[in-house]
């Protein structure tokens, strides 16, 4: 199976902000990929044949959701839930205990040393079962077996309001991927589908598509923040776990927690709250993201904001 891939040039005026904002000594471009043009660095050139054959188990958990939609902290939910509540095993092991499959394309991974040690796809491929795995891709650019039904994880879907999930990104863009634009540059951006893993609704709704699926349970950032009980309840019962209150109450304490220490530099998480965005959106840019969404969105059955 072939896939278009079209490195960016700076023919239009949201790439030239793109390629002279958003690139770094780390990172030297982009290029857009398939039918729906998803934008991403320029390093997935090297490794889309890797991630398409990826070799997917029955009992891996896929979480996918695009970039600062709370798959960090939910991960952490998923996993512990799926590793029987060990906390210390928590403490004691990377972040890369549950990686994001496409690590390999942010950077210019010679860069990294802990990164090129036999590389991140090998060091997930190598992973004890069961495996937790996270995405930010597209749909039609994750591993075969997924998108054929020959394997068939557990896969979480996670949404997150718009607005909010923009200006989280532009915070980590400001933080790890050397962003030197305004915030109305990166909404420009945003909008018009030139940051990592967009245009945000082809990516959205290439996973809304698979709701219906025995195998795909929804979550939202919302209902984590709104009733983080309720999700834990949920997410346990897909995951065919059952944990007493206590427990329960335990792993809630522990996801809180985590959430407040989020200003560690090495986490990107940040303090979340629903409509955050509020605090740096104009109204001139909000007005613009409540067009975007109402054209988007009319006359679909989504409203997972």
């Amino acid at each position: 199976m072939s896939i278009s891939i079209r490195e960016i040039g700076n023919d239009t005026k949201l790439n030239q902000i793109l390629n002279r904002q958003l690139t770094n000594s780390l990172r030297s471009g982009y290029v857009e990929v398939g039918k729906d043009k998803i934008c991403l660095p320029v390093y997935y050139k090297n490794y889309e044949e890797m991630i398409r054959k990826f070799n997917v188990r029955h009992d891996d958990v896929f979480l996918l959701g695009l970039p600062k939609t709370g798959t960090t902290w939910c991960h952490e939910m998923l996993w512990l839930i799926i590793n029987d509540l060990n906390f210390e095993a928590a403490k004691e092991t990377s972040r890369f205990r549950c990686p994001l499959l496409e690590a390999n394309i942010l950077y210019d991974v010679t860069k990294f040393e802990e990164w090129t040690k036999g590389g991140l796809l090998e060091h997930t491929e190598n992973l004890k079962s069961p495996r937790c795995i996270k995405s930010n891709l597209h749909w039609s650019l994750l591993p075969e077996q997924i998108q054929d039904g020959s394997r068939k994880p557990k896969i979480i879907l996670l949404f997150r309001n718009p607005k909010d999930t923009c200006v989280s990104h532009y915070h980590q863009a400001r933080a790890a991927a050397g962003y030197k634009g305004t915030f109305e540059e990166f909404s420009e951006l945003y909008l018009g589908g030139r940051v990592p893993y967009l245009p945000y609704w082809k990516n959205v709704f290439s996973l809304w598509e698979q709701r219906d699926k025995s195998n795909v349970l929804i979550l939202t950032y919302s209902e984590m923040k709104e009733n983080l009980q309720n999700v834990i309840n949920k997410a346990s019962r897909f995951l065919g776990k059952s944990l007493t209150d206590d427990q329960i109450q335990n792993l809630m304490e522990h996801l809180n927690e985590k959430h407040k220490l989020a200003t560690s530099s090495h986490e990107f998480i940040r303090v979340g709250k629903v409509g955050g965005h509020i605090s740096l959106m104009t109204p001139e840019i909000n007005a613009k993201f409540d067009v975007w969404i109402k054209e988007n969105t009319s006359g679909t059955d989504f409203n997972l904001f």
